[in-house]
């Protein structure tokens, strides 16, 4: 029973361990050569996990049952392949609706989902001119990228044109989104959706305390579980979650949100047809819990029958993950105190990607600039939010 898992990063090693585990032969690929979950693989390839027509060869060579990514902003890649193979997946339309801001905006609005008041930019004209009509402060990314890369916060007229700049650098098209500033605490949720049913796993509150000095860049430095939102509010919240994995189709698979309460009202700021990134759905959210949704979503990539117990809770430990971000330019000349950190009280989960030394780092613009993190549990939310800030500070970078 072979299954194909695009991505062998530190994140990739949890589905590929747990695929192992299932008694799946895992074939992954990975464009990085040196990727830790190549070696881990039965079979490790080089491959631009982005180029569908390779992975759909590699899928059809092996003769894989399934096929599976997570964490990776590529579900329209898994779907190509699952729906030209006929395995199980979600169909290749609701994926490219989740993935691309321009389609998923239009769709929400059109099924009035709640989402900031927006406008598609082709060219410099139309960003001055449509700016001016959104007015000022205002948002702008590109229309299909993830992890924070290209968003700004702009002020004022005079920050458009470096702002374009990032979002175009960072977009695969010319084209790029403004939206209206929304204000309010931030939820990032995390659903499963299999045969017509919805199972929401995961709901924490993302921590924007820095987000100010990160300016203009949104650089969020983790989470907190649990949520410190009412009962009503988390209800709202959900069912517009519903409403929204419904809107873009996903009838399969995971569903990632990210929503703003803005005015009393939950808003919609992503929602993507993936497993998340940034360790939380199979990181924080299992460690806090118990639940295991990497089993669920790798047996129905295989068209195996899934156990629903595997997403109920055993427990409810407070939880916090916090990263290491370079707050300012610097040379890397060494690292002190990562090896203590893992004994340190609390402490489930501590893992880092420091670069060698004489990199040079910037201040942090995206998520991609979070080089270590660390989750740590503990009897109640704030004890938890303790020794997560402890342990990352623990962290000495020595620099030039």
């Amino acid at each position: 029973m072979k299954i194909l898992i695009l991505g062998g990063g530190p994140e990739q090693i949890i589905a590929i361990e747990e695929a192992k585990k299932i008694g799946y032969e895992t074939i992954v690929c990975d464009g990085n050569k040196n990727a830790p979950g190549l070696k881990l693989a039965d079979i490790g390839l080089e491959l631009n996990i982005r180029n569908r027509i390779r992975v759909l060869e590699v899928a059809k060579k092996f003769k894989v049952r399934g096929i599976f990514c997570h964490a990776v902003e590529i579900p329209e890649v898994v779907a190509f392949v699952s729906n030209s193979l006929n395995l199980p997946g979600l169909e290749l339309t609701a994926a490219e609706n989740a993935t691309n801001k321009e389609k998923r905006l239009k769709i929400l609005s059109e099924n009035n989902i709640p989402v900031a008041h927006n406008y598609l930019i082709k060219n410099e004209k139309e960003l001055y001119y449509y700016s001016n009509k959104l007015g000022f402060p205002l948002v702008i990314k590109p229309t299909d990228n993830a992890g924070s890369r290209g968003v700004s916060l702009v002020k004022n007229q005079k920050e458009l044109s470096i702002a374009y700049k990032e979002a175009i650098k960072y977009g695969y098209s010319n084209k790029v989104l403004i939206e209206e500033v929304l204000i309010g605490e931030q939820i990032s949720t995390e659903s499963i959706i299999y045969e017509g049913k919805i199972t929401h796993f995961a709901y924490a509150d993302r921590n924007y305390e820095e987000a100010e000095y990160f300016y203009p860049f949104f650089i969020e430095n983790g989470i907190n579980f649990p949520s410190i939102g009412t009962t009503i509010q988390k209800s709202k919240v959900l069912n517009l979650v519903e409403k929204t994995i419904e809107a873009l189709g996903i009838n399969f698979g995971a569903a990632k949100g990210d929503v703003i309460i803005h005015k009393n009202q939950p808003y919609i700021i992503e929602m993507a047809a993936r497993s998340s990134g940034g360790w939380f759905g199979a990181g924080s959210i299992p460690i806090a819990t118990g639940v295991n949704p990497m089993n669920f979503l790798l047996k129905i990539s295989m068209g195996d029958s899934p156990d629903y117990k595997v997403l109920r809770k055993t427990r409810e430990l407070g939880c916090a993950q916090r990263y290491w971000i370079p707050r300012e330019e610097m040379i890397i000349e060494k690292i002190e105190g990562l090896t203590k950190i893992k004994n340190m009280e609390g402490v489930k989960l501590f893992s880092h990607s420091f670069p060698k030394s004489g990199t040079k780092l910037r201040k942090a613009t995206n998520h991609s600039e979070r080089y270590a993190q660390v989750i740590c549990t503990g009897a109640s939310r704030e004890e938890a939010i303790d020794r997560a800030e402890r342990a990352i500070k623990s962290i000495k970078v020595i620099t030039r």
